[in-house]
């Protein structure tokens, strides 16, 4: 049986059904890349998604969902996202976006051949095809499927267009290098009194958050990988990128986007104020060093008070800076004189910070801990520590396992973690190029899905045993993905 999206109001009603349309065909169309059209999963896929087409169609009359920028309508209402169900929404956006297809519509109940026929048509489109809605038209019209028709997918003038991956990598590289480029500006600024220059800076994090919304994992995987590196200014950057996935994931209008990113970006800047041998100790802090260390949110929240140049930014950068060790429960430091709640983008900081200081290295610690076991940390102080909800959003986000992570398979193969299931339920079987060793060095080989079945046995074919330190084998995580 297919998901169901817990029962709601009518007034909500076109974004239950919308939602439950997405996913029973985006998990169909998924199948089609892993099974032949005689496969006894796809057979079942076809029928949970005949089942919620023919019910819409029963209480409706028509299935019409259009994309319009970001946006989904399902027959002319606005598909409100929630955070549960995001990864799928966008992972079927992403699809389609592919394909050029900007409308499916279906006018009557429609029979399993019939739809089989029709996704099958959609899996086998050439990708940033513009004429693929003519060509399914005339195809289904070929074979007697009047009931189904698609239209072509409107582009707007303020859009970023990609014309690949590629491209897309390439533009997500430049605003990570950029980024870090524009900490160290502004460390220095505050350090040497400076003027700021505040157009770039915002110039920059909007480019980022284009980046973020047109292709996300390229820039959570260069957060992730860049973690091998011991380069200091990349923590800020990392932490500006998880927010901002965050903050898409929450529905966040992309105006606050670039907010959110620059209160990532700027939420140590109060550390500008601890002396270096401090913040660059090996062992264990005293009683007065960890004072001077903890007063940073403190320190923080001043320097961008001075800052006069960020007008309407710096309130938001001020909750950042002096929030993100507040803890949920406000135990955390520095203790508030009197109860307060805390902000959204301090939450959202918050969470960032904690995921990317423990999964890089830090001083003697080259890898300490692997990135389930910092998810598992997160979701036992969940209410203490963090926000409930927006740790489900985190997790279903990064993945289990991260873009970047060295992994050893049931298979004693060896490979590295290339993408993340958009689906949630699959979010432990990502896809892993598999690493082949030979003339003392370890070389790229071919990547393996681990949704896999084996037909035989209707098993998994392959899956992560254990995560590996990258450090203990000599191999730059990077050198891989970028």
């Amino acid at each position: 049986m297919p998901e169901k999206v817990p029962s709601v109001d009518h007034e909500h009603l076109p974004t239950q059904m919308g939602t439950e349309f997405i996913m029973a065909f985006y998990r169909l169309l998924k199948g089609t890349t892993l099974y032949n059209r005689n496969n006894i999963v796809i057979d079942r896929l076809t029928q949970e998604c005949l089942q919620v087409i023919n019910n819409i169609m029963k209480s409706e009359g028509r299935l019409s969902l259009k994309i319009v920028r970001d946006n989904l309508f399902f027959n002319n209402h606005k598909i409100h996202v929630k955070a549960d169900y995001y990864s799928i929404i966008r992972g079927y956006l992403q699809e389609m976006r592919n394909r050029w297809i900007g409308e499916l519509e279906f006018t009557e109940e429609v029979n399993g051949e019939h739809l089989k026929d029709f996704i099958y048509l959609l899996s086998g489109l050439e990708e940033k095809n513009e004429i693929n809605y003519l060509y399914v038209n005339r195809q289904l019209e070929y074979r007697g499927i009047d009931t189904i028709s698609v239209g072509k997918l409107e582009f707007f003038k303020d859009e970023e267009i990609y014309a690949d991956s590629k491209d897309k990598k390439r533009f997500s590289d430049e605003v990570y290098f950029k980024s870090i480029g524009l900490v160290k500006e502004v460390v220095d600024s505050v350090r040497n009194q400076k003027v700021l220059n505040v157009r770039k800076a915002k110039r920059l994090m909007q480019g980022a958050v284009n980046a973020i919304m047109q292709d996300e994992s390229s820039l959570l995987g260069l957060a992730n990988i860049k973690n091998y590196d011991e380069h200091t200014f990349n923590h800020s950057v990392n932490v500006a990128i998880y927010a901002m996935a965050i903050g898409q994931r929450l529905g966040v209008p992309k105006k606050y986007l670039s907010q959110l990113g620059m209160a990532g970006l700027f939420h140590d800047i109060g550390k500008v104020s601890i002396p270096k041998e401090i913040l660059d100790k090996n062992g264990k802090l005293s009683p007065e060093e960890l004072a001077v260390v903890r007063s940073h949110p403190i320190m923080g929240a001043e320097t961008v008070m001075r800052m006069k140049e960020w007008g309407e930014l710096s309130t938001r950068m001020i909750d950042a800076a002096f929030e993100h060790h507040l803890k949920y429960d406000l135990s955390g430091y520095p203790r508030p004189t009197q109860k307060r709640k805390i902000t959204l983008f301090g939450k959202i900081v918050a969470l960032a910070d904690f995921y990317d200081v423990l999964v890089r290295p830090r001083g003697d610690r080259r890898f300490p801990y692997v990135s389930e076991k910092i998810l598992g940390i997160m979701l036992e102080r969940s209410g203490k520590d963090f926000d409930p909800a927006l740790v489900k959003v985190f997790i279903n986000m990064i993945g289990v396992f991260p873009l970047g992570t060295l992994a050893l398979l049931n298979t004693n193969e060896m490979g590295i973690v290339v993408h993340i299931q958009e689906d949630s339920e699959l979010i432990d079987r990502p896809k892993v190029m598999l690493l082949q060793y030979s003339d003392g060095e370890y070389q790229k080989g071919e990547v393996v899905d681990l949704r896999e079945l084996d037909e035989k046995t209707g098993e998994f074919k392959r899956t992560i045993v254990k995560t590996l330190d990258p450090n203990d084998y000599h191999i730059n995580v990077g050198e891989y993905l970028i």
